[in-house]
């Protein structure tokens, strides 16, 4: 936590509210996952998931370390290109991909994991346009997360996710007669956000795509890839329920590959998309107070900040937090924070018993790396900077944005 007089030095560069990046805890994530999946199963790769938090300056630490970008869109794509990937090095999902993107990416021989039939037409067309050209592409499996009781454990109760080709033989058979001759299956990638994040499900879906490799690409699949969503560092206020550790995962998966005969034997890269698990507890949002007001015996505390910039989802629960004063007191208060903008429910945190706040204190977010930055609109307020500590100082690694840079693609006369 900043003192109150490092936090206004940062004011002055980066204005308020302002995010700070925390580059020790991303690499310090970075190193555990690879460390509990690397050391039970040597051919492994972390693929970033950039939707997760996009800041090209976090995304470059990946590279440098080797790992591997992953996108889900054009966007993210020439965003990857631009901070220096090797395009090799490129994991290119999501459910629309248009036939340029497709083209380019297998130009630059990314591995693009195809998630429809019209994404199979695209490559089709791209092959007879490369008719002697050997093709190599990656397929996403639609995964059956039910349980032995028949309960799906796929995100929001859903029993039958909507990504990726279904495991039914005749799907399988129709996705077979549909690739051209000079196309190979190389990757099958089987993400499914899943409403537990337990290693069952991990460990599913490494199995499930093991018995499709075997089953029609037995020769060709150089990636099993079990996408994202792990669980990572749960700040105290969030622990509900045990939660799995990077090590548990890591055994679970790697036991499946261990003891598969055909990963025995073919030594396929297994390829984890860690996002919330990197980003979350690397980012803090700092906030200042810009008032404090009775109403109906409920006191509320408003800042320059909003939910968005700290649970852009709204979930009602109070994330981790610190009260950082002007000057130090012993008085407490019971009081409800809430945003800058003209929503109601904007509400940051909710009955909270702390120090009494007062107009220009300040309060800081912790563990909002996930979703915050690329969620945020530019919704009443422009986006906030982002700094990262350098030792003693700070260096902005984004800039506060600016009105002209909202509205300059706009037409302003008819």
């Amino acid at each position: 936590m900043k003192t109150y007089d490092e936090i206004k030095k940062i004011e002055v560069v980066a204005g308020s509210p302002f995010y700070i990046f925390n580059e020790k805890e991303f690499v310090n994530n970075f190193d555990n996952i690879t460390k509990a999946f690397g050391s039970r199963y040597e051919k492994f790769v972390i693929g970033y998931s950039f939707k997760t938090n996009y800041i090209p300056y976090m995304c470059n630490i990946i590279r440098k370390k080797g790992g591997f970008a992953e996108v889900v869109s054009r966007m993210e794509y020439d965003l990857a290109l631009k901070i220096g990937f090797d395009p090799k090095n490129i994991i290119f999902n999501g459910p629309m991909k248009h036939y340029e993107d497709i083209e380019l990416a297998l130009d630059n021989q990314s591995i693009v994991n195809l998630d429809c039939f019209p994404e199979i037409d695209h490559v089709s067309k791209y092959a007879a346009a490369n008719p002697d050209k050997s093709i190599e592409v990656g397929i996403r499996v639609n995964m059956n997360l039910s349980d032995d009781s028949g309960a799906s454990r796929v995100h929001g109760d859903i029993k039958i996710g909507r990504f990726g080709f279904s495991t039914e033989e005749s799907q399988m058979v129709r996705l077979l007669e549909s690739l051209p001759d000079n196309v190979k299956v190389i990757s099958l990638h089987g993400h499914t956000t899943s409403i537990d994040r337990s290693t069952w499900c991990y460990k599913t879906i490494a199995q499930t795509l093991c018995d499709i490799a075997v089953k029609h690409w037995p020769d060709t699949i150089r990636y099993i890839n079990i996408g994202g969503g792990i669980y990572g560092y749960i700040p105290p206020e969030f622990r509900f329920a045990e939660t799995p550790s990077f090590d548990d995962y890591a055994a679970d998966v790697a036991k499946v590959l261990n003891n598969d005969q055909w990963a025995v034997k073919q030594k396929p890269f297994l390829v984890l998309e860690p996002g919330i698990s990197m980003a979350s507890n690397a980012l803090s949002f700092i906030t200042k107070v810009i008032s404090v007001k009775a109403v109906r015996g409920k006191t509320f505390v408003t800042v320059d900040g909003s939910a968005f910039n700290t649970k852009p989802t709204f979930h009602s629960y109070n994330m981790p937090h610190y009260i950082i004063k002007q000057a130090d007191t012993d008085q407490t208060a019971v009081y409800n924070v809430v945003g800058s903008t003209c929503m109601e429910k904007d509400v940051m945190l909710t009955e909270v018993t702390n120090k009494k706040l007062e107009r220009d204190d300040y309060i800081q977010f912790d563990n909002v790396g996930a979703y915050t930055n690329v969620f945020t609109p530019p919704f009443i307020n422009v986006a906030p900077a982002i700094v990262v500590a350098d030792g003693s100082d700070y260096k902005l690694i984004r800039n506060r944005q600016k009105a002209e840079d909202v509205f300059k693609d706009y037409l302003f006369e008819g």
